[in-house]
């Protein structure tokens, strides 16, 4: 309830744009990512939904299987039958990884951008929305470059879902948000 509506717009947009709509996993978005993965002979796109993102990062392993993917879509229905989807989200947004060892939104707010998850911009809500993807190549921290460029996707994902308008993603988009970097003395945590 604290965090600005475009937070959890920003991760919904780019990672699961049905999650309002489906029962924890997406047939949907499992079909276009199957047809996309057949048609370049490899993984290129990932059919889970938030749900089944939370469901593996609370009980499974990172292991890629089917044993392991069909786990995670029973208990994303598990989870779906048991939670509001204002919960699950909740729960997703505290757990996700985002790189450089942090973990949840606001921890990931305190360490890139040196605020509460609640004051994020609109672009620093995108930049942390892209960097779930690749948390060691998309955090703010280890491609500033990369970061806003995925950004930009998020924005984007965003007009296209209708949570924000041409307009607004224009003025994010020419937004350089401050990344707060580490201060302290290298090692000192030695």
């Amino acid at each position: 309830e604290d965090l600005p509506d475009f937070v959890p717009n920003a991760f919904i947009a780019i990672e699961d744009r049905r999650f309002r709509y489906h029962f924890g996993i997406d047939p949907i978005g499992m079909a276009r990512a199957a047809i996309e993965n057949m048609m370049s002979g490899h993984v290129v796109q990932g059919g889970s939904t938030l749900t089944q993102q939370l469901a593996k990062n609370l009980f499974l392993s990172p292991s890629r299987t089917y044993e392991r993917k069909l786990q995670e879509a029973l208990l994303a229905i598990y989870l779906e039958t048991r939670y509001t989807k204002n919960q699950l989200l909740t729960l997703y947004l505290n757990r996700v990884y985002f790189g450089a060892g942090v973990y949840g939104v606001e921890a990931a707010s305190q360490k890139f951008f040196g605020k509460h998850a609640s004051e994020l911009s609109l672009t620093e809500a995108a930049m942390l929305a892209g960097s779930v993807k690749a948390p060691a190549r998309y955090n703010p921290l280890a491609d500033t470059d990369a970061s806003l460029a995925r950004a930009r996707l998020v924005l984007k994902a965003m007009v296209e879902t209708g949570f924000i308008d041409e307009h607004t993603r224009q003025m994010a988009s020419a937004t350089q948000p401050r990344i707060v970097r580490a201060t302290g003395t290298p090692g000192a945590g030695w």
